[in-house]
């Protein structure tokens, strides 16, 4: 629900009652909803073991600063569906692109060792591109540091 403020309480977030209030900067409006603590599944156990997987493998800072190049670059696209907010995001969405399409790959218990031995194109953004796993943005070419 969007929510106006009289009085200047215009940068407020966090809970009050039974709401939770946050900006969001790219509609530039304040939203609140209600705080509700999520059901625990089976999903939430996979996707803490996938998450914690995807992070163990700890990529480099250059690999990082490629993800936010390209996240400038994609962002600025007329024909991005959906834009993306952080590298984190992307490499997320890099790596479950990459299980879809070779099956062999199981992101709970991926390693970098693995990710070297099999050649997997998310070793960088470069790569990804060129293997159809990422949309292909100007200067992608540069964009060749390893994970």
């Amino acid at each position: 629900m969007k929510v106006k403020f009289h009085y200047g309480l215009a940068g407020y977030s966090g809970k009050l009652d039974d709401l939770v209030y946050y900006f969001d900067k790219t509609a530039g409006s304040m939203f609140a909803r209600r705080y509700r603590y999520p059901k625990l599944t089976q999903e939430n156990e996979r996707v803490k073991k996938t998450s914690g997987q995807l992070f163990a493998i700890e990529p480099s800072d250059a690999y990082k600063d490629n993800f936010r190049l390209y996240l400038m670059h994609y962002n600025g696209l007329k024909s991005t569906a959906k834009p993306m907010r952080s590298w984190v995001n992307l490499y997320i969405h890099l790596m479950h692109k990459m299980a879809k399409a070779i099956p062999e790959v199981d992101l709970t218990t991926i390693t970098r060792e693995q990710i070297y031995q099999h050649d997997f194109p998310c070793i960088s953004v470069k790569r990804a591109v060129e293997a159809g796993l990422l949309q292909e943005v100007a200067g992608y070419e540069s964009m060749a540091a390893e994970i």
